[in-house]
């Protein structure tokens, strides 16, 4: 008489055989295309903050506003008009300013192998993980 456990270790196999292939791929897409907020923490902190604080201006924490509030904000693309600072909140993250402050910033060197949208997607989830509302408010320190 066989042993019915081996008949589920059998079964168990077949499945991770057939749907191996298949969790794989779909894990590898969702990496592919999500932004990692672990990363937009270190460009605010490093990058974003440095230059607010030297501006006499006030560190911007995620938790000063809602979801929706940072999403809005990210979507209008309007960083700062008044003063020496350009109008766009994406400028901020391109390539060409950090290639513009990498002589004075070692983070803006390291970053600057991230695309400019890349970059961008990376500091939004960062705001978006830790705003007032999420499931994760958090303050920068």
């Amino acid at each position: 008489m066989r042993n019915p456990s081996n008949k589920f270790l059998l079964l168990g196999m077949a499945l991770a055989i057939a749907l191996g292939p298949l969790l794989l791929q779909m894990d590898s897409a969702k990496a592919a295309g999500k932004s990692n907020w672990r990363i937009g923490r270190v460009y605010n902190r490093l990058i974003c903050n440095n230059c607010h604080r030297q501006d006499g201006g006030k560190v911007i924490s995620p938790i000063n506003r809602t979801i929706a509030d940072w999403k809005a904000y990210f979507a209008s693309d309007v960083h700062k008009t008044a003063g020496k600072a350009k109008p766009s909140v994406r400028y901020y993250t391109s390539r060409e300013y950090r290639e513009s402050i990498k002589h004075k910033s070692k983070a803006a060197a390291k970053f600057l192998k991230f695309p400019d949208d890349v970059m961008t997607a990376h500091v939004i989830e960062f705001y978006i993980h830790g705003a007032k509302d999420s499931d994760t408010p958090a303050r920068c320190q």
